[in-house]
């Protein structure tokens, strides 16, 4: 049985409630404090989305997740402990959204200076967040109807302060229109999404707009938008993360259906391991990620440090203790993980008194080892068991999981 929180190349950052998951991350990365402190509305993914280009410099800051009408004494702590750097550093707090005049009260009464970013909706928000960053010339596009399509994109704003903006469908808000105009210097625009979110008619509308490069990153679904947004890199090499090689690579594991873990592990971009986000199921690392991690893992080259790393913001009904140590061996250098046993078939051995023999479940040796449950196996092959893991308490920040 294994209950721990961590392995040697996974560290797991995750709390009892979204309020709890964004001071251990922001704890994590901004262990010092910090120069500036952004909020945004914790059930907006648009203003959060949009937001986690201020984590970025001159700022150097977290994103925290507020209700419009107040902030929580557990987020006031925090706010408090980021604020505390020096008796002559003030903590700037920029206010993302229409939140509330009593958040504004709050912070001031500790002693920050506070500046507003809002427009008349999501959308214009996002547009001023684009003219307050001075409006750089590169721009990341997501749906405003589906933004949980584009969550992989929090990880570029905060690890190079490229601003996200927002479209329809089938047309180009006015507010965004405006911000790719006005740009002074050649603007390139990245489409996050498939065209069953953001139209053929829409990326044309781009290309008519803007003076630069316009380029698409897709998937068909979350998982491998995630692995590709992990791959890619932009012509001129300043955009993206291009993490094709075998090399130290590293990433932040968060569910899909948790999009406020997305926007709180997007800020580990910002910090040195420059970690983009891959998706992973409750009780399962998906193939196409799987198949990415066996390819960029250092093992079969000459491995130097620094090795892989896995962050993981979740707690254990999100991703499960399992796919943890699946992580964990997926990105381990060794030959074989101290995490993995591996049986010899025999001849006439079967899933059935394999499964018996480990005490372990036929469904688990089968999905680990790409297996079909009822089927023949050829003696001499290799099969990993995987460990049986203690199942933890549920917690009490539940949504629906994929």
């Amino acid at each position: 049985m294994i209950l721990t929180l961590d392995s040697p190349n996974t560290t797991r950052i995750f709390g009892r409630t979204p309020l709890e998951v964004n001071v251990a991350v922001s704890q994590f990365i901004f262990g010092r404090g910090s120069s500036a402190i952004t909020l945004a509305d914790l059930d907006n993914p648009l203003d959060a989305l949009a937001s986690l280009a201020l984590t970025h410099h001159p700022f150097h800051g977290p994103v925290i997740l507020v209700t419009p009408t107040g902030i929580d004494p557990i987020l006031l702590d925090e706010i408090r402990r980021l604020a505390s750097r020096g008796a002559n550093d003030i903590t700037q707090a920029i206010l993302v959204g229409p939140l509330g005049q009593h958040i504004e009260e709050q912070l001031v009464s500790l002693g920050l200076r506070v500046t507003r970013i809002a427009g008349m909706n999501a959308y214009h928000t996002a547009a001023e967040i684009g003219r307050f960053l001075g409006y750089p010339n590169n721009i990341m596009l997501v749906s405003g109807e589906a933004p949980h399509s584009g969550l992989v994109a929090g990880t570029m704003a905060a690890h190079s302060g490229v601003p996200i903006v927002f479209t329809l469908k089938d047309r180009l808000p006015q507010e965004t229109v405006a911000v790719i105009k006005a740009t002074h210097k050649p603007v390139n625009v990245f489409i996050i999404g498939g065209r069953d979110v953001i139209s053929d008619e829409t990326e044309k509308a781009v290309r008519e707009l803007a003076d630069g490069t316009v380029s698409r990153i897709s998937g068909q679904d979350p998982f491998e938008l995630a692995v590709r947004f992990a791959k890619y890199k932009s012509a001129d090499g300043r955009f993206g993360f291009g993490k094709v090689g075998r090399h130290g690579h590293a990433y932040t594991f968060v569910n899909p259906g948790r999009w406020q873990d997305s926007i709180f592990g997007s800020m580990l971009a910002h910090s040195g391991k420059h970690a983009p986000i891959l998706f992973a199921a409750r009780d399962e690392v998906p193939p196409v990620t799987r198949d990415y991690l066996l390819e960029v893992n250092p093992a079969k080259s000459a491995p130097e440090p620094p090795y892989m790393h896995a962050f993981i913001i979740a707690d254990f009904q999100t991703i499960s203790p399992r796919v943890q140590l699946d992580i964990e061996n997926l990105i381990s250098i060794d030959e074989k993980s101290p995490n993995q046993v591996v049986h010899i078939v025999e001849p006439h051995d079967n899933l059935l008194g394999i499964a018996r023999q480990y005490g372990v479940q036929i469904a688990d040796i089968a999905r680990v080892n790409r297996l079909p449950e009822e089927g023949g196996l050829e003696p001499g092959t290799k099969l990993i068991i995987p460990y049986t893991v203690t199942d933890m308490p549920h917690a009490t920040y539940e949504q629906d999981l994929h």
